[in-house]
C-alpha cells in the first residue's frame, strides 16, 4: 500500500504532501526489508551447510548476498525518501533549537527519525549504495531532544541511545548508550515494543549476541504480559518482525534453521529449554483425517 501511494502523492503538481510520504516511503521500505532478510537467511544457511556440500554452495551464498544487498539498497533508498520528506515537512534536524512540530504530529516526526536510522543501516548493508550521510545518527540524537522521553513508547530516549552507539564515542560523558536503550524499552508499558525492537537490532549489529538474546527474552515476556494499545499494533507486529529476524539469525547459525519458537534460543539449556513442538500431534494418533466429513464417494466420481 505504501509503495502503490507514494508516486501518485510525490507527483502532485504543486505541493508534495511530505507529512503522508513519510509514511507511505517508510512503509513502502519495510517490503524491501523483509525481502532482504530473506535473502541474508538463504546466505546464511547456505554457508552453514557448505561443509556438507562444499564448493557447490559457494555460488549459492555469492547470489543470495547480491541479492541480499540489493534488497537492502532499495529498503534504504526509500527509508531515506521518507526521512526527506519528513525534513522538507518540519525543517532541518540537528540543529541546537527544536523545531516547532505540533504535538498532533509528534508521531509522523518520530517516524521519520526511525527512518533516518534505518536508512543508514541498510545503506551501509548496501555497501553504501545510496549515500546516506554517515552524521546521521548525531542528527537523530539531537533532534530526539524535542520529544517527550516518556511519550510514544520510551522511543525518543532509545533512539538517541541508538544513536550514540552506532558511533561509539559520540556518546556525551558519563552517559551509557546500550544502558539508555535498555531503560527506555524496560520502561515501556504500553505493549508497543519498538523500544526493544531497535535495541536488538543496534545490538546484533554491534556483534553483542548478549543484548540480543536478553533482548529477545524481554521481547516475548512483555508480549505475555503486556496488551498492544489497539491504535498501533501494526507497529508492535512490525517490532515482532524486526525481532523474529535477529532471532532467525541466531538460530540458522547455530542449527541451520530458522526460529523454533520466539524467545526460545540455540543457546538455551537443553534440559530446560521447553519443547518448540509439544502437542498432541493431529496425524499420529492413526485417526482417519477425513472421518465424520460427510464426503459421498459417488458425488466426487
Amino acid at each position: 500500500m505504501g509503495r502503490s501511494l507514494t508516486l501518485p502523492m510525490a507527483s502532485l503538481p504543486k505541493k508534495a504532501p511530505h507529512r503522508a510520504l513519510v509514511i507511505a516511503e517508510g512503509v513502502g521500505a519495510m517490503c524491501a526489508e523483509i525481502a532482504a532478510w530473506d535473502f541474508e537467511l538463504e546466505a546464511e544457511k547456505a554457508r552453514v551447510n557448505y561443509g556438507a556440500f562444499g564448493e557447490a554452495r559457494t555460488s549459492e551464498i555469492i547470489d543470495a548476498q547480491i541479492r541480499a544487498q540489493r534488497q537492502h539498497a532499495l529498503a534504504a533508498e526509500r527509508f531515506e525518501r521518507s526521512y526527506r520528506s519528513m525534513v522538507e515537512e518540519f525543517g532541518p534536524t540537528g540543529e541546537d533549537t527544536c523545531q516547532d512540530v505540533p504535538d498532533r504530529h509528534h508521531f509522523v516526526y518520530q517516524f521519520g527519525l526511525i527512518t533516518g536510522v534505518l536508512a543508514l543501516f541498510h545503506d551501509r548493508a548496501s555497501g553504501g549504495a545510496v549515500g546516506v550521510p554517515l552524521d546521521r545518527p548525531q542528527e537523530i540524537a539531537r533532534a530526539t531532544l524535542c520529544l517527550d522521553d516518556t511519550a510514544w513508547w520510551g522511543m525518543a530516549k532509545g533512539l538517541r541511545g541508538a544513536s550514540w552507539a552506532t558511533i561509539p564515542g559520540s556518546e556525551p560523558e558519563d552517559v551509557d548508550p546500550w544502558q539508555m536503550m535498555a531503560e527506555a524499552a524496560d520502561n515501556d508499558t504500553s505493549g508497543v515494543r519498538v523500544a526493544r525492537a531497535i535495541q536488538v537490532l543496534l545490538a546484533s549489529n554491534a556483534g553483542r549476541e548478549d543484548i540480543v538474546e536478553a533482548g529477545i527474552r524481554k521481547f516475548v515476556e512483555a508480549g505475555e504480559t503486556l496488551t498492544a494499545d489497539p491504535d498501533w499494533v501494526l507497529l508492535d507486529e512490525y517490532a515482532e518482525t524486526l525481532v523474529r529476524h535477529q532471532s532467525d539469525l541466531l538460530w540458522m547459525k547455530a542449527k541451520g534453521h530458522r526460529t523454533e519458537r520466539l524467545g526460545v534460543l540455540p543457546s538455551d539449556d537443553e534440559a530446560s529449554a521447553p519443547d518448540p513442538f509439544e502437542g498432541a500431534d493431529p496425524f499420529g494418533d492413526g485417526a482417519d483425517p477425513f472421518a465424520g466429513n460427510n464426503v459421498d464417494d459417488s458425488d466426487a466420481e
